[in-house]
Formats: structure tokens, C-alpha cells, sequence
């Protein structure tokens, strides 16, 4: 067991270089005062809190709760149980500042109440947000947040903002890494429709499952990532965003379907990488059948104007927060009469996962009011989904589901697509 005696004297560490991007402490502060911030408090216990984690470098958080106070000027300052002394030594060397020991609860307390400003007109960022309104930076839980605020006269603000400077903002290396992984979806995309298509004019069986799986060979030989298996959905399946196929659980492939494939993946080479995610929707025939094409019409009419609409604005030097491009892309919807067909937000953050931790196109979900700021990566995909409609007329509703997904990164003063070219019409996969 360590010595519990050096819990009163902050011991000597050596600093070491981990796999995670260093975040500069000078660019935090920074960040900090021009937000009129006292400091950012990172806090963790068990990994509950990623975020603190990769700020703060950390490969391992270990099994005692832990803090970190980042002021807006002057050294940062480390709190630990005692007998975590060694998971603390390899921490991002930018944030390599005194290390604090405890052991008990109330020492915990009184020591955390020390580092903290006391002045009731200071605030300190944490990860939270006001009634859950960001889910992907509200980590810290209610009882912890009771016990800093009990600790301070100042008060909690979310560090959303923060977040999303530190982490979502990407680097030119993680911009390239997610550009020849767009070129590779959209290659297994097209692989994907060509492989229905033969199927479908050979009059071979197909299924949601297969098609599936002819996607993840693609991604295997391209030397691909991913979190999930892509989406492939026909019909009414469609109409269900997140439905996608199994073994046991699948539709077949028919002539006169609708399909929809969305699939994301990264490169392999580093954690860092950055995904792309696309969606693509395309009609099991030679001519789509005008209801179809007039749903993905709107549908495209709304992307396309969510894409204008950040562009217009950049390159006027405005900026402008997500809520208001979800509900530019909305209105599209709502005026075309589809209303009901909306079930998500216009787009989430894109990053080294799937879904990051920068400004989510939403208005739906969330209101989120973070701004698209240079760096920061996000899709544009509205849908709309009718599980009862017969797209068709045939009299027997199969359900429709149609959703447009490009990728797109802000530049100073431009809006960059990266998953080019848009699809401008259902495809149609038989001759």
C-alpha cells in the first residue's frame, strides 16, 4: 500500500508523452479569458467524464474521483486520491502542474474549496449543460455539481463552448485524414448500388443483410474503421433513421423498392483520424415513381438550402449557431407539407467519432446555440420519413424513408462540402 504520510507534500513526476494530442495550456487560458471564465475545472471518476480525460492527456483516469483547476492565468492544479499517484504521471506535460494529494472525503472537499475562486461575480466552466440542452458535453453528475457549488461563490457554467474549441476544432492532418476517407465511402457507396443493381437486373436474391456485408468487405479492403455496420434499408425499414439489418433481421431487395444506404467509416492509421458519413437513397427500377421523387426532391431542396445558408453567411464574415441552420433546413420541410416526416436534427458532429463533440446542426433535439466556428466539421442531413405512405399507389403503403447526408468543414470565411458530387435525383439501379 503507498505511504499515506505523502498525501501532504505534492511528489515529483515525470512528464511523458502520450498518444493524445497535447492541448496547449496557453491557448486554454486564452479561451478562458475572453470568455470571462475564472477556469475550467475538469473533473472524473472512472472514465464517466471523457472529455476531462483527453483534455487533460490521460490514457487511464483510474478509480478515484480526480480534478484538475485550469485558471485563466497561473498554473494549473492537480487533485488525486493518494494512492493514484502513478496514473498521474503521464499527463498532458502542458497541463503538468502541482499535484495535490488526498485521501478522505472531507479532505477532498476542503482542499478542492481551496483551489476554487471565491468571488460570487467569478465563473468556472465544467462540463455540463443547463437543463441537458448539449447531452454530448453534460458529464459531470448532479452531485458533484452540488458539491462545487457548495465549494465556491462562484458559479457553473457549461464549458460547451470550450470543448468545442479544444477538441472539435480539426487539425489540417485530421482534415486531409477525412477527405480520403470520403473518397472511400463514396467509392463503397457506388460499389454498393452497382452490386443491387447487377442483382436486381440478373434477377438474383438480394437482401438488406448482403448488401450489408458487401459494404463491410469494401471497408476491409480499403482498410477502413468503423463503429457499426451501415445502414441498409428498404421501404418502411427507411422510414425507421436508425434501423439496420442483421443476420437473423432482414428484408429482401426488390424491384419497385426503395432503398437507403448510410454508412461512415475512417482510415485505420491513427486515433485521430476523422470519419465521413454519408447517406444516399435510390430506387429499385428504371423510373422512380413521382411521389418518391418529389419526397427526395424536398428533401434535397433542404440540404441544399442548410449548405447555402452557412456558406452566404461565412463569406460574409458573419457566423451564425447550429439551431438556426436545423431550422432554415426544417422550414424546407415543414413548407412542403412533410412536417410529420421529421424525426432527428439536420446534422451532428463529425470527428474521430461518429458523432464529436462540436456544434450539432439542432433545433429538434436540442437547441444547440454553439457557432459554426473555422475548424469545426458536421453533416447536413435532413429526412423525412412516412411509414405509411404508398409511394407507389399500389394500394399496399410500403413506407418511405428518404434522408441526403454530405460532410461538411468551416474555413475562414468559406464552407467546404467534402462529399462531393450531391445527389441531385433518386438513382435508379436497373436498365
Amino acid at each position: 500500500m503507498p505511504d499515506h504520510r505523502s498525501a501532504r507534500q505534492p511528489p515529483t513526476r515525470p512528464h511523458r508523452h502520450n498518444k493524445t494530442l497535447p492541448v496547449k495550456l496557453q491557448t486554454i487560458q486564452e479561451h478562458l479569458r475572453q470568455r470571462n471564465l475564472a477556469g475550467w475545472l475538469l473533473y472524473d471518476f472512472r472514465g464517466l467524464n471523457p472529455i476531462a480525460a483527453s483534455i487533460a492527456g490521460l490514457q487511464s483516469t483510474g478509480t478515484r474521483r480526480w480534478f484538475l483547476w485550469i485558471p485563466a492565468r497561473g498554473e494549473p492544479q492537480w487533485l488525486v486520491h493518494a494512492i493514484e499517484q502513478t496514473t498521474f504521471s503521464a499527463v498532458n506535460p502542458e497541463l503538468a502542474g502541482p499535484l495535490r494529494l488526498y485521501v478522505g472525503w472531507q479532505e477532498m472537499e476542503r482542499k478542492l474549496r481551496d483551489s476554487l475562486p471565491q468571488s460570487a461575480g467569478s465563473r468556472i466552466a465544467m462540463e455540463y449543460s443547463p437543463r441537458g440542452a448539449i447531452p454530448y458535453v453534460s458529464a459531470v453528475d448532479g452531485g458533484t455539481l452540488d458539491m462545487v457549488r457548495a465549494s465556491t461563490a462562484a458559479s457553473v457554467v457549461s464549458s460547451a463552448d470550450l470543448v468545442q474549441q479544444m477538441q472539435a476544432v480539426l487539425s489540417s492532418r485530421q482534415m486531409e485524414s477525412h477527405r480520403r476517407a470520403a473518397a472511400r465511402v463514396m467509392a463503397a457507396k457506388d460499389a454498393a448500388f452497382a452490386f443491387v443493381g447487377q442483382a436486381l437486373s440478373q434477377r438474383q436474391e438480394i437482401t438488406e443483410y448482403s448488401v450489408q456485408q458487401f459494404i463491410v468487405d469494401q471497408f476491409r479492403a480499403a482498410g477502413m474503421t468503423w463503429d457499426h455496420d451501415p445502414i441498409v434499408a428498404v421501404n418502411g425499414n427507411a422510414a425507421l433513421p436508425h434501423y439496420a439489418p442483421t443476420a437473423q433481421q432482414h428484408s429482401p431487395i426488390r424491384r419497385g423498392d426503395m432503398l437507403l444506404i448510410d454508412l461512415w467509416a475512417k482510415e485505420t492509421n491513427n486515433r485521430d483520424d476523422c470519419y465521413a458519413d454519408i447517406t444516399w437513397t435510390a430506387y429499385c427500377g428504371e423510373h422512380p415513381p413521382p411521389t418518391a421523387r418529389r419526397v427526395f426532391d424536398v428533401v434535397a431542396k433542404a440540404r441544399d438550402t442548410g449548405v447555402s445558408l452557412i456558406s452566404q453567411t461565412l463569406e460574409s464574415g458573419k457566423t451564425l449557431p447550429g439551431y438556426e441552420v436545423d431550422d432554415a433546413v426544417s422550414a424546407v420541410i415543414k413548407d412542403a407539407g412533410y412536417a410529420e416526416g421529421i424525426l432527428h436534427r439536420t446534422g451532428h458532429s463529425l470527428g474521430p467519432n461518429t458523432h464529436w463533440n462540436g456544434v450539432n446542426i439542432d433545433n429538434v433535439e436540442t437547441q444547440d446555440r454553439r457557432t459554426l466556428i473555422p475548424g469545426v466539421m458536421f453533416t447536413i442531413e435532413p429526412g423525412i420519413y412516412l411509414p405509411k405512405l404508398d409511394f407507389d399507389n399500389s394500394g399496399q403503403p410500403k413506407g418511405l424513408g428518404i434522408r441526403s447526408e454530405v460532410n461538411c468543414i468551416v474555413h475562414e470565411n468559406r464552407l467546404e462540402v467534402t462529399t462531393l458530387p450531391y445527389q441531385t435525383q433518386l438513382t435508379a439501379l436497373t436498365t
